[in-house]
């Protein structure tokens, strides 16, 4: 079986996701040490002391990270391959084979809100809140009718995360920077099936930072928001190429089998390959913190 056979084979296939992923460096660190300096600086050196919820925790990868600071360790996935991966590398853990949406429920309904010290999603929000938008098969890209009321889903799941943080805790995100040049031919390829949500590919990021600031007016936190500039990086031009049809295509047939699709990746990447053959594709990463407040606001007596 290769790569591109079947649609999402890269969360639903044992190795494809490793295998496939691209490092990813910001200011001349791999992301993994992007992640690690935020939680120095919010919580110092680990000292296993905290209870850590990871949505879309993949592999593992980023656990490696969150774990020396967790004395509870919660990992969600909705893929059953990379769960099966997270429970082997972490047997301590708990793992959710849930999606994010369902994952920030069942926890709430376990009556976990205001119990997690870190809320962790890392790469991979834009999938939950825009499924509030869309569905997606491997034959097409199915818009919801109601666009308000999607977009009041997905600032109600916003602000479900927030409600499992403890007081002081942090809920922190990463996104790709959907204004690189990388992202804008992925933005280009996607809308020949169909065009993104509200305006544009940038709007899951957006939806979320609406509703964190929402959660900040209403005295719950503080966001901070800042953008990085990086560089992926590739051994040489098939490695990148396959980092288009399965990372960010997710083998959409219609798409990975297209010519015309295909002659544009590889123009691309082309572009980027240095005389050692390596490929430096420019990158950029919006880091998304909320810290709760670290008491509940309290209204003052008429």
């Amino acid at each position: 079986m290769t790569d591109v056979e079947h649609f999402r084979s890269v969360y639903e296939t044992s190795g494809v996701y490793d295998r496939r992923l691209l490092p990813h460096y910001y200011d001349g660190r791999e992301d993994l040490d992007l992640i690690s300096e935020l939680l120095s600086v919010h919580y110092g050196r680990p000292a296993g002391d905290l209870a850590v919820v990871e949505f879309g925790c993949g592999t593992g990868r980023v656990t490696a990270r969150l774990a020396p600071y967790a004395r509870h360790l919660t990992a969600a996935d909705y893929s059953s391959t990379m769960i099966d991966a997270v429970h082997q590398r972490y047997p301590q853990a708990r793992t959710l084979c849930a999606d994010t949406r369902d994952a920030v429920a069942e926890l709430l309904g376990e009556g976990r809100a205001g119990s997690f010290d870190l809320v962790g999603a890392f790469w991979s929000l834009s999938y939950p809140l825009g499924e509030f938008f869309e569905s997606m098969t491997g034959e097409a890209i199915q818009p919801v009718a109601d666009v308000d009321a999607a977009r009041t889903g997905a600032s109600t799941f916003v602000r479900d995360m927030t409600r499992l943080l403890a007081p002081g805790g942090h809920l922190l995100a990463l996104f790709f920077d959907s204004d690189t040049p990388e992202q804008r031919l992925v933005t280009r390829l996607w809308e020949q099936i169909a065009p993104f949500p509200e305006e544009g590919r940038s709007y899951t990021r957006n939806l979320l930072l609406r509703a964190l600031r929402d959660a900040e007016d209403a005295g719950e936190g503080t966001l901070t928001h800042t953008r990085r500039g990086g560089t992926a990086w590739a051994p040489n031009a098939e490695a990148a190429i396959a980092w288009f049809n399965v990372v960010h295509l997710k083998s959409f047939p219609a798409l990975v089998d297209d010519a015309g699709v295909q002659h544009e990746i590889r123009e691309f990447v082309d572009r980027y390959e240095q005389p050692s053959g390596e490929i430096t594709l420019p990158s950029g990463v919006h880091v998304i913190d909320f810290h709760a407040a670290p008491h509940p606001r309290h209204h003052l007596p008429r």
